[in-house]
């Protein structure tokens, strides 16, 4: 199933972790949201910040890998 990288990337800016959650990936949304809570706390909101743009990133690449293999896939089959 295709996802929007776009909107993987801005669910980040709600929290750290949602965009995440959006691709399927729990695991990895949940420990980001921890992370980024503890680093906030002991980093006066820079941690936050670092991890946020972080997780922007990191969705939108990994939807868009996401994607180039939904196409493959669909592609090769016909």
């Amino acid at each position: 199933m295709r996802k929007d990288p776009t909107l993987a990337c801005l669910l980040n800016l709600i929290f750290p972790g949602v965009g995440h959650i959006y691709l399927g990936l729990v695991g990895k949304g949940i420990f980001l949201m921890a992370l980024a809570l503890l680093l906030g706390i002991f980093t006066s909101g820079i941690g936050f910040i670092l991890v946020m743009i972080w997780a922007m990133f990191d969705a939108y690449n990994i939807a868009k890998n996401m994607n180039s293999h939904v196409k493959k896939t669909t592609t090769d089959k016909g």
